[in-house]
């Protein structure tokens, strides 16, 4: 009965968000707010629904290691360390002395310092999975160094621990220390020598495919958990280590629809553990320290980002998924309370501060593309030149005759035994793996967002005849015909994804719009015509070897 009450009152509240045009991610945690002990007190079977939220967790966790390219990593993994370890020095040292100044004594300070730190990885992954962003440079970024923040909060949790009830800390940091170096010994001998072989002999079952891979996910979890680490982290690294298979998209889209629903109720779950009891002498310290959440901790980021050579907008953008404190901070504050450390004053600070910055969090990811775009043009530092994403452009003064949005499976396709020079061609793209391979295929790149105003102003400079944009973005194309029709006629083809939004981009000036699915529905019709008047079909796709680009 309450598991249904549950779970209708987040499809209710959804729905009502939805309409309101709000993030339904915040709807899930006010359905937790309002079944909690602080309003409607309907969550008695608290363990069940933490056990489906730890659910929701390890397939969220472990499809985000599944998503991950090792190569990127490499290349990211210096921007991810220097970026999560300074912004974790910066934002304590800072949130401590803010703390002091409000008069909380050194160890409130303390905790409260590193309470602020950590951000959510979860909230992040989820949110930029929902805008398709997780794979564009700024969001691998922004994961490598929140994944670099769970490790960190793992340590402190485990410090917090062993400090707290062991007479032998320097031990248990030693066992800490080697059963670290254990766990990421097995990951190595799994990933090298038994993953490809277990998955391999197993593929041709779907069955058996879903069922393998599910029990991969708790079984590392499970270590993770066995040797002192947390489920998190093994859920993560058992994805990681099936990344590299050829089975990643079956994986990815058995499992999402897991994933989507029990991470519902790990949204619930935390937002009915968000308890008001100190009253209103918790709201100013909460005010001062949500705002350094909101307003500090991107700043801090930026700064680095900016430091190591990262151009306005993937600095800025990265720098927003910092704007709240992840759920680690209330783990690491009622710990603190029931080892005697922290007042529940305290404890109501901080569950203020959470309700506070993932609600305004999510609003400024999800608009954080605008949000840059003003900014900008107030601020003109945010448009300084970088240097640190050069290697993923080419000359920019060379003019090209076509410029493509977009190197998916359609521009591939497109451009599968072009005729015409490469060299005449530009690829633009957000995603630096995407770039990679044209690079490698032999085109000119550049790295962009047909969101960003720079980047359409470089498409601009380039003086193309013709741009092709696969991206199906209505509102992207719509901008991108208005910039371009202000200084030449330029043919533009652009994709849309339903006939509504092909009126609307036609209406916005787009001279040729395509919608796949009536190409293909068109294409199906003319098949079908074949077959009924006994016409014979031949294999059009197999005989062009139009799959081996």
């Amino acid at each position: 009965m309450e598991f249904a009450l549950v779970i209708s009152a987040a499809a209710l509240l959804g729905f009502l968000f939805q309409k309101l045009k709000q993030p339904v991610l915040l709807a899930f945690i006010v359905t937790g707010i309002l079944l909690g002990s602080s309003f409607l007190n309907v969550i008695v079977y608290t363990d069940l629904l933490q056990i489906f939220s730890d659910f929701g967790i390890a397939f969220l966790l472990f499809l985000v290691g599944i998503n991950l390219d090792l190569r990127i990593i490499k290349e990211i993994g210096k921007t991810s360390a220097i970026t999560g370890l300074g912004q974790i020095l910066f934002t304590s040292i800072i949130g401590f002395f803010i703390a002091q100044l409000l008069g909380f004594d050194f160890i409130e300070s303390l905790y409260i310092a590193i309470a602020l730190t950590f951000s959510s990885t979860i909230i992040i992954v989820k949110l930029l999975s929902d805008k398709k962003e997780l794979n564009s440079l700024y969001g691998k970024i922004s994961v490598g160094f929140l994944i670099v923040q769970d490790f960190a909060a793992i340590a402190i949790l485990v410090f917090i621990s062993v400090f707290s009830f062991s007479a032998e800390p320097i031990n248990q940091v030693f066992w800490f220390i080697i059963n670290m170096g254990i766990l990421l010994g097995l990951f190595f001998v799994f990933y090298k020598f038994l993953i490809k072989k277990i998955f391999d002999s197993i593929a041709h079952n779907q069955e058996l495919l879903f069922l393998t891979s599910i029990a991969w996910c708790f079984v590392f979890a499970s270590i993770a958990i066995f040797m002192g680490f947390s489920k998190e982290i093994g859920a993560f690294l058992a994805g990681v280590s099936i990344a590299a298979l050829p089975y990643t998209y079956e994986i990815f889209g058995k499992l999402k629809y897991l994933r989507d629903f029990f991470i519902v109720l790990f949204f619930v779950v935390l937002g009915s553990n968000l308890v008001f009891t100190a009253g209103h002498i918790v709201f100013f310290p909460a005010l001062v320290f949500s705002l350094f959440v909101l307003i500090g901790n991107p700043l801090i980021v930026f700064i680095l980002m900016a430091k190591i050579g990262y151009k306005g907008r993937t600095s800025f953008l990265s720098s927003l998924t910092v704007a709240q404190i992840s759920e680690f901070s209330l783990i690491i504050i009622f710990l603190g309370q029931k080892v005697g450390q922290v007042s529940n004053e305290i404890v109501s600070i901080i569950t203020l501060v959470a309700v506070v910055t993932i609600s305004a969090s999510t609003y400024l990811i999800i608009y954080n593309n605008k949000i840059y775009d003003f900014l900008a043009n107030a601020f003109p530092l945010l448009k300084n030149k970088r240097f640190s994403e050069n290697s993923l452009h080419n000359d920019e003064e060379k003019k090209y005759s076509l410029v493509c949005i977009g190197y998916g499976e359609t521009a591939k396709r497109i451009f599968y035994k072009n005729k015409e020079k490469k060299e005449n061609i530009l690829i633009v793209d957000f995603d630096p793996r995407s770039l990679n391979e044209a690079q490698k295929n032999g085109f000119e790149t550049i790295y962009g967002d047909a969101n960003d105003l720079e980047t359409i102003e470089k498409i601009i400079a380039v003086k193309p005849e013709t741009v092709v944009s696969t991206t199906m973005e209505s509102e992207s194309n719509i901008l991108l015909t208005k910039k371009l029709s202000e200084k030449k006629e330029i043919i533009f083809i652009a994709l849309a994804h339903s006939k509504k939004d092909a009126l609307k981009m036609e209406k916005a000036g787009i001279q040729y719009v395509l919608v796949p699915s009536i190409t293909a529905a068109k294409k199906i019709k003319t098949l079908l015509e074949d077959i009924e008047k006994g016409r014979t079909l031949e294999l059009m796709w197999l005989k062009e070897h139009e799959f081996n680009y």
